[in-house]
């Protein structure tokens, strides 16, 4: 594998990680409290070894050679984003009939109660049923990492792309905990789960509608 293909892997890399979807509305909405968001970003980065480790390991041959599995990711990625989808929009809907004191504290329950191991398990599951990462990891990736590349650079672009991977992350995980804008998150957190709960609602019906079609 030559610089410029280790090139195009970080270009082709950076811009997924850094393009919105998923993973940075999550982030958004458990970041107020840095220690959660922080382990929210080790879990997305979790759910991205695994898709990395996969990929290498064959998805996007399995993917090409057995349909079913690229159905099944559709229809299971889409089941869990519609159940994140409906309980962000349920909580979200629920803290904007509060009054103003009780929507401020319902808008940050999420935050404050949320677990170290919870914020972790969230970004996880977010990151293995974000459609995004199903499609860089199920086409683009292996584009990228021909079949007779050696174990030892596919090692090389492991650790570059989780090392790159992790420090965005926190990052973004970092910054949203400042405090002067962890207080305005916290104060529009109701409004955040609803805009989240619709993004991942629509981000299903796509998922899902496109696996049924495959079955047809």
């Amino acid at each position: 594998m030559t610089t410029g293909a280790l090139l195009s892997i970080l270009v082709a890399w950076l811009l997924a990680i850094a393009s919105p979807g998923p993973d940075l509305v999550q982030l958004l909405r458990v970041g107020a409290v840095r220690r959660n968001g922080v382990a929210c970003a080790l879990g997305i980065m979790s759910g991205n070894l695994l898709w990395i480790v996969a990929s290498m390991l064959g998805l996007s041959a399995l993917v090409d050679n057995v349909s079913g599995i690229l159905t099944a990711l559709f229809l299971v990625g889409g089941c869990v984003l519609a159940w994140m989808g409906q309980g962000a929009l349920r909580g979200g809907l629920a803290a904007r009939k509060q009054d103003a004191v009780l929507s401020d504290a319902a808008s940050s329950l999420l935050t404050t109660q949320m677990t170290t191991v919870q914020s972790w398990r969230l970004g996880l599951v977010t990151n293995l049923s974000n459609p995004k990462a199903l499609v860089f990891f199920g086409a683009v990736f292996a584009g990228f990492v021909p079949p007779d590349t050696s174990w030892a650079m596919r090692a090389v672009v492991l650790v570059m792309m989780m090392v790159i991977g992790v420090a965005w992350f926190v990052f973004v995980a970092v910054a949203v905990s400042v405090p002067a804008l962890s207080k305005r998150l916290q104060a529009a957190g109701a409004w955040i789960d609803i805009v989240a709960g619709t993004v991942f609602l629509v981000l299903a019906a796509v998922l899902v509608i496109e696996g049924i079609a495959r079955l047809l």
